[in-house]
């Protein structure tokens, strides 16, 4: 495909629940190139779909997602708080959007580190391990291409590397920084590409990060026109919580 890909940030999360199945299915019925969501470990270990350090905005109730079994958020109505439409809106599992979606289109999951911080004896990082593996199970080495890992942290994504090195790796970042002193150097070669909001990018940075082979994805790309200036700039991947006013806008204008 060429840039820029136009992918639902946390799934068409304008028009239905972050991160959940519907807002997933809306997403690519609007005619994105892919989506983006975020996972988490549950107290049980199993990769699960959430983006918040705590439950308390989309669920209702105090603790995170390490607080609590699978089981338990099973039970948890995560569509309630957006609207009595989606009343009874489930949790997702990462091995079920991988099932769901991964012929569909471009997946890119952030691993969050709110909960991936327990290292094994190994050294390797649980929730890389954990993502790697269902990845290993549920997506075809034909669809590998599709799969996409974005972290705020470095090390997590080497953890993932070492595991799956077919895979792309995007870091996110806070804002534009020079690439000779940020990062070790073996962290620059791995990666395909930064991430950073799209208030805090700049044309200086899209033409740096070119220069060193790396793509410039923004997320929060909520306008057709901010999207016009993304791709002006250069911008290879833009993610927008907005689709149904991105997609059909930006492409009936390119």
């Amino acid at each position: 495909m060429d840039f820029p890909w136009l992918i639902a940030h946390r799934g068409a999360m304008a028009e239905a629940p972050e991160n959940g199945q519907a807002a997933f299915d809306l997403a690519f019925f609007r005619g994105v190139d892919g989506i983006e969501f975020d996972v988490q470990l549950s107290a049980d270990n199993v990769p699960v779909i959430f983006h918040d350090d705590t439950l308390v905005r989309t669920a209702g109730i105090k603790g995170s997602i390490s607080d609590h079994t699978l089981e338990d958020l099973r039970q948890l109505d995560m569509g309630i708080w957006f609207s009595d439409k989606y009343s009874g809106s489930r949790i997702m599992t990462l091995a079920e959007v991988l099932q769901r979606y991964c012929h569909q289109g471009i997946l890119m999951i952030e691993l969050k580190s709110v909960s991936g911080g327990q290292r094994l004896s190994g050294g390797l990082n649980l929730l890389a391990r954990k993502v790697a593996e269902d990845i290993l199970v549920h997506v075809p080495a034909n669809r590998k291409q599709n799969i996409f890992i974005l972290s705020f942290d470095a090390d997590m994504l080497a953890d993932v590397h070492w595991l799956l090195t077919d895979l792309c790796f995007v870091l996110n970042i806070r804002k534009p920084w020079l690439f000779s002193t940020a990062l070790k150097q073996e962290i620059r070669r791995m990666l395909w590409g930064y991430c950073l909001a799209f208030k805090r990018v700049t044309g200086k940075f899209v033409r740096q990060s070119h220069a060193a082979g790396k793509t410039v994805a923004v997320y929060s790309c909520n306008h057709p026109d901010d999207a016009d200036q993304a791709a002006v700039m250069g911008v290879d991947v833009i993610m927008t919580d907005a689709p149904a006013q991105v997609v059909k806008a930006f492409r009936s204008g390119h």
